[in-house]
């Protein structure tokens, strides 16, 4: 949109009962200031097309109403231990093994800006930004639609993984009751209750810039005219800072493609430091409750030294009468 499109949609969306200081303020802004304005307004913008929420969730989220099966990786080891406790745990993502899995869409957001003329001081609010996300309290839990990746066995059992066959429908139930506490509506949550959403990870990064490209862009136009006009800036960057997020969630390097995995994230509404519900040797947890038929199957690792009867024999002493086979992959 050229500067004679941008004042005239001005005109246009100052018309009405709005102060006049507000309206000087805003006719007075630089070419960065009004710019933001009206593409956060206009809904035929670049980034309006690609910075709302609710489309974006749909965009890269998964319809829970479909029975699809999911899978997740772990050792035997590792299930014994959360077949005894009832639960899985869900680890927060910014406390995670590699905690730049949850940073590629920020670290492509921060390249665009350079390549846009972005200086050193803009760049480093735009990081400070996203290390005060607006949605920190959140916990992440990572499942497959592939039940028989070897790269994932690899990475994730080492000659002792499992494949873990669960329904998607099922996981969604038990985390979203879990955390809405009893609530059936999420204009009732509270501080405390938590929003649970599927997203199936997008690692085509020509999809990935053309989301991100639009959103630090608009950022960094508030950013600079933050100063005159504090109020409407403050909340073009908010909204910036809540998309980065969620991009942050759905974007992952395309080298890691193999995985093709969906993630559960549990967004807590927190305004307090965070009170987790478990904490183990410091870190802190969110819990799914395992019921008895939460587990469909399990597939053992080709090459894995444990053996089916030993697994049924040991899954059977803890309680569990779960299907379990060895996988079809030659090795």
């Amino acid at each position: 949109m050229n500067n004679i499109d941008t004042n005239r949609y001005l005109s246009e969306l100052l018309k009405g009962k709005i102060p006049p200081e507000t309206k000087k303020m805003i006719l007075n802004l630089d070419s960065h200031g009004k710019q933001a304005i009206v593409d956060y307004y206009n809904e035929n913008s670049d980034f309006h097309q690609h910075a709302d929420i609710s489309n974006n969730v749909y965009k890269f989220g998964v319809n829970t109403d479909i029975h699809t099966r999911i899978y997740h990786y772990t050792t035997f080891s590792s299930l014994k231990q959360i077949l005894s406790s009832k639960y899985f745990r869900l680890k927060p993502s910014d406390l995670m093994n590699d905690p730049n899995d949850f940073r590629w869409a920020s670290k492509l957001g921060k390249d665009i800006l350079a390549d846009n003329g972005a200086n050193n001081t803009e760049i480093d609010k735009y990081e400070e930004m996203i290390n005060s996300q607006p949605f920190k309290d959140s916990y992440v839990w990572s499942f497959t639609e592939n039940g028989e990746s070897q790269a994932l066995f690899n990475v994730y059992g080492n000659k002792e993984g499992l494949s873990l066959e669960f329904d998607l429908p099922d996981v969604m139930r038990i985390l979203a009751t879990h955390n809405a506490h009893g609530k059936e509506s999420l204009k009732d949550f509270t501080d405390g209750d938590a929003y649970t959403f599927p997203l199936k990870i997008e690692y085509n990064k020509t999809i990935q810039e053309q989301y991100i490209k639009p959103v630090v862009l608009e950022w960094l136009a508030a950013f600079r005219s933050y100063e005159k006009d504090p109020i409407d800036m403050k909340e073009i960057m908010l909204n910036c800072s809540q998309n980065m997020f969620l991009f942050n969630m759905a974007f992952k390097d395309p080298l890691l493609y193999q995985e093709e995995e969906i993630r559960f994230v549990v967004l807590r509404i927190s305004q307090l430091e965070r009170d987790p519900e478990l904490i183990i040797r410091g870190v802190p947890y969110t819990i799914c409750e395992l019921t008895n038929d939460l587990i469909k199957s399990i597939k053992i690792q080709t090459g894995n030294s444990l053996k089916i009867n030993e697994a049924s024999s040991s899954i059977k002493k803890l309680g569990y009468n779960i299907e379990i086979l060895n996988s079809a992959l030659p090795y």
